[in-house]
């Protein structure tokens, strides 16, 4: 029994080191079924648990725990001591495709809840089945100079832009047409974008000082609209908004006559 003890005890050590050594979690961006995220980069944490966006600006792997920190000061001790806060999670599971951790001390519960998250490699993410026939896209004003778009495309690639304050030189109404490439591209991050998922999404926290986007879908084949409204797009939609948003500094605009 003692033999069998230490073998035990001898594996999860090897284990935890090897585990350690093939992690490699930075540019990997982790979704879930509810569309929360992990993305590690440079040594922060960007995560959603709970239907709010937070980070972390500190974690380490340490053999089989993934431990985030947070490093402050405080005015009790006149900001000159750096206070430290561990939130500790278990690795459940790591592969290349999916990611289980589970909060293991008070600190990870608080932030995350008791129970065992599943993650998968968003890269992965991909409905062959989804097919796009109209996209409508808004973007608000901020305080600084956050372009004001009205942005429509069809499945064909036929463009129409109405653009507002800070989208000079598009100012007023345009039409163009994407290429082969830039449809291909759209279509790739509508396919990519677990958007069949966003029925009834509602953003939980808002984000002071940024610009408002709304989108507008129609699918193919599917008589049910997907609209969405968010100030903080999901890791899903991120990439798509992006696309939108450089979309008319990439075309051959034509203005739109409003004759007489």
């Amino acid at each position: 029994m003692v033999k069998r003890g230490f073998l035990l005890f001898a594996f999860v050590i090897v284990f935890g080191g090897l585990h350690a050594q093939k992690v490699q979690l930075d540019s990997i961006r982790w979704i879930n079924k509810d569309l929360g995220h992990l993305y590690f980069q440079k040594g922060r944490v960007n995560f959603n648990f709970v239907g709010n966006d937070k980070f972390k600006s500190h974690y380490a792997i340490v053999k089989d725990t993934l431990i985030m920190t947070d490093i402050y000061t405080s005015s009790a001790d006149n900001f000159r001591v750096k206070h430290k806060t561990n939130f500790k999670f278990l690795i459940r599971n790591l592969t290349q495709s999916r990611l289980y951790i589970k909060a293991i001390d008070s600190n990870a519960v608080k932030l995350a809840g008791p129970g065992t998250y599943e993650f998968t490699n968003f890269k992965n993410s991909y409905d062959k089945d989804v097919k796009l026939s109209a996209i409508r896209f808004l973007s608000s004003t901020c305080h600084g100079d956050c372009p004001q778009l009205e942005i429509t495309i069809s499945a064909n690639g036929d463009y129409h832009l109405r653009g507002g304050d800070y989208a000079d030189p598009y100012k007023g109404e345009f039409t163009g047409k994407l290429s082969r490439t830039q449809l291909d591209t759209l279509n790739y991050w509508i396919k990519h974008g677990e958007l069949k998922k966003m029925y009834g999404w509602q953003q939980q926290d808002q984000v002071v000082d940024a610009p408002n986007y709304y989108f507008e879908i129609d699918f193919e084949n599917d008589k049910k609209k997907l609209s969405v409204t968010t100030n903080q797009p999901p890791l899903n939609m991120t990439d798509l908004v992006q696309f939108m948003l450089s979309s008319y500094k990439k075309l051959k605009l034509t203005p739109v006559s409003t004759g007489r």
